[in-house]
């Protein structure tokens, strides 16, 4: 039990803190810059609240070509922080002045963010609300 206490405290420090998400979200689009993409959009989510966590998703839109999209996903594994990336699709840029081996690439990056006993049962009662309980 003990064990497995010491290895929940190490996992809930890869999550960041309320105050740490802006940082994150910098820390994401510095690895995107860093490995040559080009953002057509980053547009940060509403925090969605789950049983024991938050997750906070961030739509991304980037342009580059196949290499730079695997150090970006390099990177974004890199990094201190759980990061993740979801529904990820990559397509042929169709802009007419866009160079021949450029892509587009469109993910959703997720971070999450453990909730507080306080936190948590303000997002269960949001839940059921909406649900209509």
């Amino acid at each position: 039990m003990e064990e497995m206490q010491r290895t929940f405290g190490a996992l809930l420090q890869q999550l960041p803190g309320k105050t740490e998400v802006a940082e994150l979200l910098v820390d994401v689009s510095h690895v995107g810059i860093q490995s040559g993409l080009e953002f057509e959009l980053f547009k940060p989510e509403a925090e969605k609240p789950k049983d024991f966590y938050a997750e906070l998703p961030i739509g991304l839109r980037v342009l580059g070509n196949y290499h730079e999209f695997g150090n970006f996903a390099s990177g974004i594994a890199a990094l201190p922080r759980i990061v993740t990336l979801h529904d990820l699709t990559i397509s042929a840029n169709k802009k007419e002045d866009s160079p021949n081996n450029e892509l587009t690439m469109s993910a959703t990056a997720k971070t999450y963010r453990y909730l507080y006993e306080s936190e948590k049962s303000s997002g269960q009662k949001a839940r059921k609300t909406r649900r209509g309980k």
